[in-house]
């Protein structure tokens, strides 16, 4: 009874918010409207606008200046600054584009976004070692997390986690104190478009990093420490809500993996880094830290020689999954293709090529604003515990992954 009343107390929070958001004009959100929230490359886009000194916000290197002492923890002269060079997708060797890079003074600052895409084979490592000068790679995140040991590889690992070369930044952090302070200044303050528009993106950043607005969030904690009840009652929450999301991952991939027990060509599935495995270990232990164990299920499709098998496999990483990977004797992580290994496997791959991932796209329908996440509890993450969106869902990536195995040739 305890615990339905802090839960109907806290609700009755977050009705008010969502009533005074409706009032106010707090869901207009031009870039949720258009589906910018959810691409990176228009994340990007909208953030190299900011920093470059040539922007159309014509305030010069005022935003430049903070993003590189806020974000990048790093300071220059003025002068130093007004011959600074701002890149987007700055094209290198294979195709590459590296997302955002900084010339100023004497360095070369590479800066790697990842959101939602995954890493590509030696990525972070090629940057650092072709294209950094006098400076580390900047890999930007969500939370923070270290490049995969795949995109690192060849790099220096440092104790605790990550890499000498390469410096970690996040959204949630760096990139919402840098915004914070972009709409502190005096001149940002009289010009409505740019402010309004930055403080529409602050809003873009707290959903995709799980922020509750603070004024919202200190009304919850008000109530949660009234009382030793009361925070007795969170605590017990707490605990139970970590199995809740665990039983949803197991709930998730095993309708799944049910629906295509009917599915021909998809009859040997492979015990190893199956979810299964070891008593559900990779499930049971995916909410201990803020990186994935990547639960899901592989099917062996067929031998590409004596050593590398082509599997289709679904997992979840933040968000769910599917696609075609290597396996090389039996391991979990395979052979990288080239592009013309992979023509002769698939049709119509585009840029989802990555490392031993020689093709993979978000479920459902390749959406990744549809695609629950499992670590930030986005939208699509909570219509899974209503019964008749869970089905739908389940529908939507059976149908998907029917698609994708159309790609075969």
């Amino acid at each position: 009874m305890k615990i339905e009343l802090l839960l109907s107390d806290i609700s009755h929070i977050s009705e008010k918010y969502e009533l005074i958001n409706k009032n106010t004009g707090g869901y207009f959100n031009i870039f949720d409207i258009l589906n910018i929230s959810r691409d990176e490359v228009s994340i990007c886009k909208f953030i190299y606008e900011l920093i470059s000194t040539n922007g159309s916000h014509y305030q010069g290197y005022t935003y430049l200046k903070l993003f590189v002492e806020n974000v990048l923890h790093m300071k220059f002269s003025d002068y130093e600054y007004k011959k600074a060079v701002v890149y987007k997708e700055y094209v290198i060797s294979n195709g590459r584009r590296i997302d955002l890079a900084i010339e100023i003074g004497n360095k070369f600052i590479p800066i790697e976004v990842k959101i939602y895409a995954k890493d590509q084979y030696k990525q972070c490592f090629d940057y650092y070692k072709f294209y950094a000068k006098n400076s580390n790679v900047f890999y930007l995140t969500l939370d923070g997390k270290a490049p995969s040991v795949e995109s690192a590889k060849g790099l220096t690992r440092v104790r605790g986690g990550g890499y000498e070369e390469v410096s970690q930044i996040s959204f949630e952090k760096e990139i919402l104190d840098w915004l914070n302070q972009c709409i502190s200044q005096a001149e940002t303050i009289k010009i409505a478009p740019i402010r309004e528009t930055i403080l529409q993106f602050i809003g873009v950043v707290r959903s995709m990093t799980n922020q509750l607005i603070e004024e919202k969030e200190q009304e919850i904690v008000n109530i949660i420490s009234s009382s030793k009840e009361n925070i007795k009652t969170a605590i017990e929450i707490e605990k139970s809500l970590k199995t809740c999301n665990i039983n949803m991952i197991k709930k998730v991939l095993e309708s799944i993996e049910s629906r295509l027990d009917n599915v021909s060509n998809l009859e040997n599935k492979l015990e190893r880094y199956s979810y299964k495995s070891n008593n559900y270990s990779l499930v049971n232990t995916y909410y201990n830290k803020k990186s994935s164990t990547y639960p899901g299920l592989s099917y062996f499709i067929k031998k590409l020689d004596d050593e590398v098998d082509l599997l289709l496999r679904f997992e979840i990483d933040h968000r769910l999954y599917v696609g075609f990977c290597t396996s090389k004797n039996g391991k979990a992580e395979g052979q990288q293709l080239d592009e013309d290994q992979v023509d002769k496997l698939l049709f119509d791959c585009g840029n989802n090529i990555g490392g031993w991932w020689i093709y993979w796209e978000y479920l459902p329908e390749g959406n990744g604003a549809l695609s629950p996440n499992f670590k930030d509890f986005n939208e699509a993450y909570l219509d899974l515990f209503d019964e008749d969106k869970f089905e739908q869902f389940i529908d939507l990536c059976e149908d998907s992954i029917l698609k994708v195995l159309q790609k075969l040739k």
